[in-house]
């Protein structure tokens, strides 16, 4: 609620001469963008558009606040944004600090997030109605956005991030359908506060949904099915936010997800077996509350640290700027339904798979009123 109030307030404060800008195909948006001012509106009719040339680093780049940008796509007749050729990012929103070569080299640390939050943040951005196609990078990346909303969107084989707010705050991912992200995540949202994820699906990625090193951001009535890992809330260390804190994931379908593993295997997802519903690896006062979590082959809900990751990586814990470990985790009125049915070659996975796991880490962490058959230990913890 709390962020949805941020954006209308925000959209309620751009200026009364905003102008509505109309791209037809054979036209550019580019253009159009370049043409637009604060406030503005550039609307896009149903069609194919490929922005730019080949080897461009982004296909759309947006520096200014308050711009929506919407495409007036109809059944059967959508507005696609689709890769021209060797191009990384589909559409880039950030302060011009943190745009382009150079700047857009490490897209987890932002210029922008480093140099004040009143100096280097964009205030307002809309995406409606786009499909974005076949990046190779991420589909549509947002860093130090104060006011975002993507809505109605899909994000198709977009390989290592599909929708990617990062270092913002105060938004809305709803509606969107997000697929075929095979390095990482579908929907992200990392060192963020305040963000909604609600109503979407995320189909046959790596990574379904996730929340990292974020503050009061939520996962609300979306679909997660046929990925690797359905839902992750997850810390990382050397990040320029170092908490994550207040996660609230409820009222999910999380199921089917089996897909194998096609991360690299030197990133700590590689370590991850096949048939992950809901993933918490660290972090403070994650709620899981009333998710439908079933047919998951390894497990349903799993609440562990970040050391056993790197553990499983052959390292450890020594030298870390973060608490690794879950505190004040609670798993609550979850229905979980044949999770952990699939054998594991790895011997160490074959010995806690269950529609529950725990691996003893951290403090005050607690499961109640959870249908499940399985758990990993056989008696968890209860909430007072």
């Amino acid at each position: 609620m709390r962020s949805l109030l941020a954006v209308a307030a925000l959209l309620a404060a751009l200026p009364a001469s905003a102008r509505t800008h109309q791209v037809r195909p054979g036209q550019s948006i580019r253009a159009a963008l370049a043409h637009a001012s604060p406030g503005d509106r550039v609307e896009v009719l149903p069609g194919t558009y490929r922005e730019g040339a080949p080897g461009d680093l982004n296909a759309l780049t947006i520096t200014q606040s308050g711009i929506e940008l919407v495409g007036l796509s109809r059944p059967g007749h959508p507005v696609i944004l689709k890769n021209a050729g060797a191009q990384s990012f589909g559409i880039w929103v950030s302060p011009a600090n943190s745009a382009g070569p150079g700047p857009q080299a490490d897209d987890e640390h932002p210029p922008c997030g480093l140099s004040g939050p009143t100096q280097r943040t964009l205030h307002g951005f809309t995406l409606k109605g786009f499909t974005v196609r076949g990046f190779a990078v991420h589909g549509v990346h947002l860093a130090c956005v104060d006011g975002f909303s993507l809505l109605d969107n899909v994000a198709e084989d977009n390989l290592v991030y599909g929708l990617f707010p990062v270092v913002s705050r105060n938004g809305l991912l709803a509606g969107n359908l997000v697929t075929g992200t095979t390095h990482d995540a579908a929907i992200y949202v990392g060192q963020s506060d305040n963000v909604l994820i609600a109503g979407n699906r995320a189909e046959r990625n790596l990574l379904g949904i996730e929340i990292e090193n974020s503050r009061r951001c939520s996962a609300v009535g979306n679909e997660a099915s046929g990925n690797t890992l359905g839902i992750f809330v997850d810390i990382l260390p050397f990040l320029e936010r170092g908490t994550q804190e207040d996660a609230f994931v409820a009222f999910n379908s999380v199921h089917d997800n089996n897909r194998p593993n096609t991360a690299d295997p030197d990133d700590i997802l590689g370590i991850l077996p096949s048939g992950l519903g809901i993933l918490v690896a660290g972090g403070h006062a994650t709620t899981v509350l009333a998710n439908d979590v079933r047919d998951n082959g390894f497990t349903g809900i799993a609440v562990v640290s970040l050391c056993l990751g790197l553990a499983l990586q052959g390292s450890d814990c020594s030298g870390l700027d973060i608490d690794p470990d879950p505190v004040n985790d609670r798993i609550l009125g979850n229905r979980l339904t044949a999770n952990g049915t699939v054998p594991q070659d790895d011997p160490f996975f074959e010995s806690i798979r269950a529609d529950l796991i725990w691996d003893g880490s951290g403090t005050g962490n607690c499961w109640s009123g959870n249908k499940f058959a399985t758990s990993t230990p056989a008696e968890l913890p209860g909430c007072k």
